[in-house]
């Protein structure tokens, strides 16, 4: 695991059941931004090393940052925010293509392709094309398997989802806002949109040092039955409506659907599990808000679906493993032909520019 895979991280791209899916454009307002670049160039180029060493760079002088990982490799780098100083860089490369909105008062492109051998890559442009090609080639597979596996548990769960239980999963959303939404505020809170996880070349992953960071306790929802969307999301109006600012992160492979809701404020999280660390964290089994004959009616197939989406889900990992296989071929390629040079003296050059900016507060 990189160096940066501590404190505040989220995902902001997932390898969804219908493909990529994206929240890069709700990350930052730039309008609010004291500056905001973005990180040009192709494979190879140093773009997520630029950034983990700018972050590393303005940790050292005492700001925290939130880190943005990679939904095709997590141990590289998609972006970073220094709220303490209002600065977003992001890789503004595809799929997830960004670019300044403000070009030249608060944005800022930095290429860093200007590094390659551009003579030295052309002489290798059918094996660099092939190698593309490869890669590229994963990702349809793997959505297909990731689209599979959600159809077999949606499947599998719509038996359950009776008025009776509908009902029931309302109700229990309402006794836990009871509990912890005593206060209510005058003015509606915010909500920002983030991924907390997702399928990826290292297989599914949940980032429970971000949740560690933020909340101290919670509910761990055990979620057999796919319910706990429907619950997170009377979960997240109230505490909306009650004046708390949430993160909503959605399923990555549905995100339609909430996964997981941090109430930071509130140092309260609601974690669809399972969980590696659960101190401080309460279970809630969706089992349990299911009509008993319709459970014992419909479980056989729910477990059934489950294990078919299981398998299905495997298989979408494979190819995402292979596509980071591919695209570490590529890489090698480019390698030998990249003056990472340039890319250090960018590196200082923005680390020193940010730094003198002035520190916004709050």
């Amino acid at each position: 695991m990189s160096d940066f895979a501590h404190g505040i991280q989220f995902f902001l791209g997932a390898n969804s059941a219908s493909g990529f899916s994206s929240l890069y454009k709700q990350w930052v307002d730039q309008a609010e931004l004291q500056a905001f670049y973005a990180i040009k160039g192709g494979a190879g180029c140093g773009k997520s090393t630029l950034m983990s060493r700018v972050a590393q760079g303005v940790e050292a002088a005492g700001y925290s940052v939130e880190y943005i990982r990679c939904s095709g490799d997590p141990d590289s780098l998609d972006g970073i925010y220094i709220p303490g100083k209002d600065v977003a860089l992001a890789d503004g490369t595809s799929p997830h293509v960004l670019d300044p909105e403000y070009t030249g008062a608060t944005g800022h492109y930095v290429d860093l392709g200007i590094g390659y051998d551009r003579k030295a890559l052309f002489a290798m442009r059918g094996e660099i094309i092939a190698a593309c090609k490869a890669y590229r080639a994963c990702y349809p597979e793997a959505y297909r398997c990731i689209g599979g596996a959600m159809e077999s548990r949606r499947r599998g769960s719509a038996l359950l989802h009776t008025e009776e239980t509908l009902v029931k999963t309302e109700k229990r959303a309402a006794g836990i806002l009871a509990k912890e939404l005593k206060t209510q505020r005058p003015l509606p809170g915010r909500r920002r949109r983030r991924f907390l996880g997702g399928p990826t070349c290292q297989g599914r992953i949940l980032l429970e040092n971000t949740i560690g960071s933020l909340c101290e306790r919670g509910y761990e929802i055990r979620d057999d039955c796919g319910l706990s969307g429907v619950l997170l999301a009377d979960l997240e109006k109230g505490f909306l409506a009650g004046g708390y600012d949430v993160i909503s992160c959605p399923c990555p492979e549905w995100p339609s659907r909430l996964e997981h809701l941090l109430i930071p404020e509130k140092s309260l999280a609601f974690v669809t599990g399972p969980l590696a660390e659960k101190e401080g964290f309460r279970t809630i089994r969706t089992e349990s808000l299911v009509e008993k004959s319709v459970w014992q009616e419909n479980r056989s197939f729910l477990r059934l679906s489950n294990r078919v989406a299981e398998e299905l889900m495997e298989e979408g990992l494979e190819h995402l493993a292979k596509a980071k296989a591919c695209h570490d071929v590529l890489e090698e390629l480019y390698h030998p032909h990249v003056d990472f040079h340039y890319g250090e003296e960018q590196t200082e050059r923005l680390l020193q520019e940010i730094l003198a900016l002035p520190d916004r507060q709050g």
